[in-house]
């Protein structure tokens, strides 16, 4: 079963072509739903804006005949220019409206403080994957660390042969940081909560697909950097061999000496192909070693693709989407194919987000693919300001 839903003129810009979800057999997948401009007209506050977006995505799901329980990984992102207690003042103040359209137990969630979402006074965004069928069994290691207000969040799902893995953060019982300020240790940490995650879903770092690395980004691209390559060094040791496809983006974290947070997708499936197109060892994200992309059944997981040495933000997209086609066509597949995209695009001005929406335009088919773009505060490599990842499915039987 295929189905689609594309959004009404009026209540989103005309420079917003893509659908709002998509459901492909008992998978559901809905793209960012964010403040439309009429709405944030009458909600400039996050408590209403909030209320707004998770709406939408209880509107989303009824329309492919699911709901809110169904729902197995929830992506928020949202802007907020605080500091310290402040931020987790106004994530507890968020998360009161969020809880109150979550299903107990709730998805598995990834929380991050970005720089924008989409239109210039949105203040959040949201999107996530739903599942309809399948075996459901929910992860909830008995170590992990916990949220700073009770929620219904899960660490984790295993869904059918799927293992959706929620942001996983160094921090205790009480939401606090673990060694503040110390990327090596809060590294370790966090992997070490992912590892428990998949190892109560029956799996190991060799069925990892995707790893999405967010990482403290100040302003500082230097400093920056260094904190991610600490990061990925302490990847490296847990993947000798396997390389699961890396998202990697800079942001504002939520606790006060936070300074990543990491989740995954994983797949209880030996049936995998790397895909790595014959000129990818030349291409600025492929030097950190990590796969390009994967095709484990009819899936095909594409990694985060940039291509930094293109002039402006119109040519890092257009050859950045030929990269991904590139990945693609590696596992048989095309841009039709696609169901998801996320673009992570470094820059403040929502001018750049049109110009990449109307490029993204013209290489996507109509009503295929849904698509989240989000301002971040940095991204890997120098001159870099656009990075795509996604996911694409072949034998759709449209």
């Amino acid at each position: 079963m295929t189905s689609v839903v594309m959004p009404k003129l009026a209540d989103h810009a005309v420079a917003w072509p893509f659908p709002q979800s998509r459901r492909i057999g008992s998978t559901i997948y809905v793209g960012m739903q964010a403040p439309t401009q009429q709405s944030m007209l009458q909600a400039s506050q996050i408590h209403d804006q909030t209320h707004h977006v998770f709406s939408a995505l209880v509107n989303e799901l009824e329309k492919h005949g699911a709901s809110m329980k169904d729902l197995a990984k929830l992506h928020t992102y949202y802007v907020y220019e605080g500091a310290g207690r402040d931020v987790t003042d106004y994530w507890e103040s968020m998360t009161s409206v969020r809880l109150q359209y979550l299903a107990d137990p709730g998805p598995a969630a990834t929380a991050l403080r970005t720089k924008g979402v989409r239109s210039e006074r949105a203040l959040i965004g949201i999107d996530g994957v739903a599942e309809l069928e399948g075996s459901r069994t929910r992860i909830m290691p008995e170590h992990a660390w916990d949220w700073s207000i009770p929620t219904p969040f899960s660490q984790g799902w295993l869904i059918n042969d799927k293992v959706y893995v929620g942001g996983q953060i160094s921090a205790d019982r009480a939401g606090k940081a673990v060694a503040p300020g110390e990327v090596g240790p809060q590294t370790v940490n966090t992997m070490a909560y992912i590892h428990s995650v998949l190892k109560d879903a029956g799996a190991d770092w060799d069925k990892v697909l995707t790893l999405k690395v967010a990482y403290q980004h100040g302003g500082d691209q230097e400093q920056a950097t260094q904190t991610l390559n600490t990061i990925l060094a302490e990847v490296d040791k847990l993947f000798p061999t396997h390389r699961p496809a890396l998202v990697a983006f800079g942001v504002d974290l939520l606790y006060e000496g936070l300074l990543l947070e990491i989740d995954a997708t994983a797949v209880k499936n030996d049936q995998r192909q790397a895909l790595r197109p014959a000129d990818c060892q030349n291409w600025a994200d492929a030097e950190s070693g990590f796969t390009p992309g994967w095709l484990v059944g009819t899936e095909i997981y594409v990694g985060g693709l940039s291509a930094p040495g293109a002039a402006s933000i119109e040519a890092q997209t257009e050859a950045t989407m030929d990269r991904v086609s590139r990945v693609l066509a590696a596992g048989g597949g095309e841009y039709s194919d696609l169901v998801k995209l996320n673009v992570y695009v470094a820059t403040s001005d929502t001018k750049d987000v049109r110009k990449v929406a109307s490029i993204l335009d013209g290489f996507l088919t109509a009503g295929k693919t849904v698509v989240s773009i989000i301002h971040v505060a940095g991204l890997p490599w120098p001159g870099q300001r656009v990075q795509i990842d996604g996911l694409a499915v072949l034998d759709q039987n449209d």
